[in-house]
């Protein structure tokens, strides 16, 4: 989700930071580091960096380019060990926060990908975030444990940042031809529908979509009239619209940079 979203606002002309905060690195084989394990300075190092001297311009030696407006972070097995010290390290939860704060004004969108735990990485995350969009596959254990991230959320707003906002609750994996997705849908809408907000696109189920994690092409390489691009450039639109940047993006868009 966060390659989709990141290359389609890369695609409209905006500059973007993509960050893995998961130890498998899938987002770096994604973008074609195919070996994330041999790189010298991954997250995790940026995360030690920041331990040792929060000023540390060598932390922005991690960033990959993937082309003109994508660059990224890659993560690798060693981020599993960081997150281990993290949460033995006092105030181990400002270090990605520290690290945005030496580069945020040259990136338009800086996307934080979060691993499936609710470890000190996502911890991280969301204290250094300014919004968070919930991705929930339609299936129903899924849809369920929405409330402990949201419990964590409003912990995190509550002692380190109060500003966190909520963008929304994606439903992705969807196929409406079957009943499970259509019951879990209504189930998020009737929780949720009304106190955070289902946002108005579906990610659907796609085997095609499947291609993405073999390879490094976006889907709109893949597969740009098909129906998970055509969810995915309406994902775009409305994080454009909700984050404040829309006339900008009509601006591009006019006069031929998207």
């Amino acid at each position: 989700m966060v390659l989709c979203l990141g290359a389609g606002l890369a695609d409209r002309g905006k500059n973007v930071l993509l960050a893995d905060l998961d130890a498998q690195g899938s987002l770096g084989i994604s973008l074609g580091c195919d070996y994330p394990e041999k790189l010298p300075v991954t997250m995790a190092e940026i995360f030690q960096m920041m331990e040792q001297s929060p000023d540390s311009t060598d932390a922005v030696r991690g960033i990959l380019s993937h082309s003109e407006h994508l660059h990224y972070v890659a993560a690798n097995r060693k981020m599993a060990f960081a997150e281990e010290k993290l949460s033995q390290t006092e105030g181990g939860e400002q270090f990605l926060k520290r690290f945005l704060s030496l580069i945020g004004t040259e990136y338009d969108y800086i996307l934080l990908d979060c691993p499936p735990a609710l470890g000190m990485a996502t911890v991280n995350a969301l204290v250094a975030a300014d919004q968070v969009l919930i991705p929930v596959q339609a299936e129903y254990l899924a849809a369920k444990g929405l409330e402990q991230l949201l419990q964590t959320v409003v912990h995190i707003r509550r002692r380190a940042n109060p500003d966190l906002g909520i963008l929304g609750i994606l439903p992705s994996m969807v196929n409406p031809k079957t009943r499970d997705s259509r019951k879990v849908l209504q189930l998020l809408e009737d929780t949720y529908g009304s106190s955070i907000g289902i946002l108005p696109c579906r990610i659907p189920y796609s085997v095609r979509a499947k291609e993405l994690s073999s390879g490094t092409k976006s889907i709109y390489e893949l597969d740009r009239n098909g129906k998970v691009a055509a969810a995915y450039e309406q994902l775009v639109d409305i994080v454009l619209k909700m984050t404040g940047t829309a006339a900008d993006h009509k601006a591009d868009k006019e006069g031929g940079s998207a």
